[in-house]
């Protein structure tokens, strides 16, 4: 074999290796590394937690456990046992009260999203009812896309496919492709 043979071969075989270890390594970042995991900062059990506004109580939560995650960017609080929550308004005598087998509160913009068996019930009786509720605090406004039935204290049911928005006091509301029953006395019509 004659010698620049030789060298055309040892430079097509280290050209080669080279390639291979340049392009063969993967970039990609193992998938452990990939994942960022975000801790609590602090975790309540079985918490009872009363909160005042200028010696009044305002609220009274009720939770088997809260996490609350205050070290990222948009601080929130997490109720994975679900909550109990009584909001006390001023110049009212009972509370408004909230219920979720799931619970989030968006500690920014104080909404409260609550999700499986949402329960709300104003100083009046009256009941909302949905899978997810979003309740603005700041704003006094509920809303969701999803089905809602509203029941008063006195019986009357309807029922929103669409959803609703309205005030956290079930006062005014709109209601999205409703329907309903309500009862009306007879005493009252006149035929």
């Amino acid at each position: 074999m004659n010698k620049n043979a030789y060298r055309y071969l040892n430079f097509v075989f280290s050209f080669l290796c080279i390639f291979i270890l340049l392009f063969s390594c993967n970039k990609e970042k193992p998938s452990a590394l990939k994942k960022k995991v975000i801790f609590p900062n602090r975790t309540l059990i079985n918490a009872n937690i009363i909160t005042k506004d200028s010696g009044r109580i305002s609220a009274n939560i009720h939770s088997p456990l809260i996490e609350e995650y205050t070290s990222v960017d948009s601080p929130y609080t997490i109720f994975r046992k679900g909550l109990h929550l009584n909001f006390y308004q001023a110049g009212h005598e009972k509370p408004v009260y909230f219920q979720a087998n799931w619970g989030k509160l968006s500690d920014m913009t104080g909404i409260y999203e609550g999700r499986g068996n949402v329960i709300i019930v104003n100083e009046k009786g009256d009941s909302l009812k949905s899978e997810q509720v979003f309740w603005d605090k700041k704003r006094k406004t509920v809303y969701t896309s999803k089905i809602v039935y509203l029941i008063s204290s006195k019986g009357d049911s309807l029922k929103a496919s669409n959803g609703l928005q309205g005030t956290d006091d079930l006062e005014n509301y709109t209601l999205f492709n409703n329907q309903g029953y309500m009862y009306v006395d007879d005493k009252d019509q006149k035929f």
